[in-house]
């Protein structure tokens, strides 16, 4: 039996390509063949049939082709290529061509000239009213780099015999003879300073006693060396120093003196971005009085750091001193402390510290300070425990600062004067030196407008609050002071200043009779007091001016220093000129 083969056929849509329901029909259609054939066979078997064979002859033989089938998960094939290494970019084209520009010659800087330096310049005075000679004179090389040398003399003097009480003349005069030398990385300073300076103790009623002058005449005279080096390191890690050697010798026709030599040395340098500055002063005082010789070594240093930024800075440090005096030995240690920061562009900067330090108290100091002193002064140091402030400065505008602090502070030993009531012949005109613990508050201000070179006005104020231990009151110490100064420059031809001077009442000490004839001490109130001067110079070249000045306007008599009255209306007149 032969088996009917059905050759695979190939079924393609109108498209070629067979759908599945045409799949479907075609397989019934051939399982039903192969039904059919194999009924016939047996059909064939069982009707004898079985020597009966059949062949179909025919050239065609049916095939059917695979099916394309499309796969289950969908590709994406990019056909777009990428561009490696892109790089953007605007190229533009000027819209206008390009001027062609004509080359010039290159500028010169050129120096500016130098104005002209003169050897030397001569102002002299004179004010009639209390017979008042002035003259001052300067003198030294004109420019040059390696050296600068030169001096200057003053002389002023009055007759001045003021109304009620004794002779008040007096003479101020002065000699300093300076010299520099410049080097390629130092300065050499070298200064000798000559002052001859004489009072009358002229505090005194004429009506109960009359003196010779010669009696109330004091001098004092003072001869001063100084000499200086500084150095100017550029590179910071040198060691930048300053350092002075200086003495003097004082002394007044009582045949008193002292003599002082000191050493000051400062050195700083940086470390890593922080500025390192030690300050060492070495102070030694010889006080030789009529009855007694006193010595005072007074040696301090001082390390402190730099620190800062673009807007604070800060200094930081401590204070060690040791002093010898009277054979007993000292130490004291001051904090040191000063911080800023600048809020906004130097208009606001708030500004705080703390510092101490001891004070001497010299002959020189007191008899600068009081030239009324009894020159047979107790010496004690005032030793400043602390002083902490705080306060804020900046800028009002390209013109105009300002600057406002409090400080409170603590003293022992401060210093004040008092008349001295032990004195002979009950003349009673000189002061003696008092000493207290002492607390002082103050309150100070400054307030600075400029304008160029044309105007130029300041205004200051300070007020005091002081808190005594076991004294009275703080006697020749003002409650406040004020300051008004003004300078207004005419095109360098005409020089207007101005000065105001307004100073609180203050406290002295005097003597007191109660009603049974005890005298005892207790303090005067002495009433507070206004100084107006004005002055004026023209200036008719550069080698010639014309000036004029007067003083207390207001034609005030008042008291700076108890029984001493100050000098009322006065002027001078004088002429400033070049001889060579």
């Amino acid at each position: 039996m032969s088996v009917l083969e059905i050759p695979k056929r190939k079924v393609e849509s109108k498209k070629g390509v067979l759908t599945k329901r045409r799949k479907r029909q075609l397989e019934w259609i051939l399982i039903l063949l192969i039904v059919l054939g194999y009924s016939v066979a047996i059909m064939a078997q069982s009707s004898g049939l079985n020597d009966l064979n059949y062949q179909a002859q025919s050239e065609f033989k049916p095939t059917i082709k695979d099916a394309l089938k499309f796969s289950d998960v969908p590709e994406i094939v990019d056909t777009v290529k990428r561009i490696q290494n892109i790089k953007y970019g605007i190229s533009s084209v000027p819209l206008f061509p390009k001027y062609q520009v004509q080359q010039i010659s290159q500028a010169k800087l050129q120096n500016e000239p130098l104005g002209k330096l003169y050897h030397s310049l001569l102002k002299v005075g004179y004010g009639p009213i209390y017979n008042m000679p002035y003259g001052e004179f300067w003198i030294g090389n004109t420019r040059s780099r390696e050296n600068n040398y030169g001096a200057h003399l003053k002389h002023f003097s009055s007759t001045a015999h003021l109304d009620g009480v004794g002779y008040g003349g007096y003479s101020d005069n002065e000699i300093n003879v300076f010299g520099k030398q410049f080097y390629k990385k130092h300065t050499l300073f070298g200064d000798f300073n000559y002052d001859r300076n004489v009072i009358h103790y002229y505090g005194y009623d004429t009506s109960l006693n009359k003196l010779e002058n010669n009696y109330t005449k004091q001098r004092y005279q003072v001869f001063e060396p100084k000499v200086r080096l500084v150095s100017h390191y550029t590179d910071s890690t040198r060691i930048n120093h300053d350092i002075t050697l200086s003495y003097y010798n004082l002394q007044n026709l009582n045949r008193e003196a002292e003599n002082n030599i000191k050493l000051k040395a400062f050195g700083s340098t940086f470390i890593n971005k922080e500025k390192l500055d030690v300050n060492l002063t070495t102070d030694f005082y010889n006080h030789k009085q009529a009855n007694d010789t006193l010595n005072d070594l007074i040696v301090s240093l001082n390390p402190s750091f730099e620190a800062g930024g673009n807007k604070w800075h800060a200094d930081i440090g401590l204070t060690g001193t040791l002093d010898n005096f009277k054979n007993k030995t000292r130490f004291y240690f001051f904090p040191k402390l000063n911080v800023f920061y600048n809020v906004y562009e130097n208009m606001i900067i708030p500004y705080a510290g703390v510092n101490g330090g001891l004070i001497k108290n010299s002959f020189r100091s007191l008899s600068r300070e009081n030239v009324f002193v009894d020159t047979t002064i107790k010496y004690t140091n005032t030793n400043n425990k602390y002083n902490a402030f705080i306060g804020l400065r900046g800028n009002l505008s390209s013109k105009t600062s300002y600057d406002a602090k409090v400080s409170y502070a603590q003293y022992d030993s401060l210093q004040f004067f008092v008349i001295n009531y032990s004195g002979i012949n009950q003349v009673y005109n000189r002061f003696s030196v008092v000493y207290d613990n002492t607390t002082l508050l103050t309150v100070n201000g400054q307030l600075k407008y400029q304008l160029k070179e044309k105007l130029n006005l300041i205004a200051r104020g300070n007020y005091y609050l002081y808190k005594t231990k076991n004294l009275t009151r703080a006697y020749q110490k003002p409650d406040f002071d004020l300051t008004f100064s003004g300078i207004y420059n005419l095109d360098s031809k005409i020089i207007i200043k101005a000065d105001i001077f307004i100073v609180g009442q203050q406290w002295a000490q005097t003597q007191i009779t109660d009603n049974n004839g005890v005298i005892t001490l207790g303090p005067k109130q002495l009433n507070g007091w206004v100084d107006a001067n004005l002055g004026a110079e023209y200036r008719y070249s550069k080698m010639l001016s014309f000036f004029v000045q007067a003083n207390n306007i207001a034609n005030q008599r008042y008291y700076r220093w108890d029984r001493y009255p100050s000098q009322r209306f006065n002027f001078m007149f004088g002429v400033t000129f070049v001889p060579f």
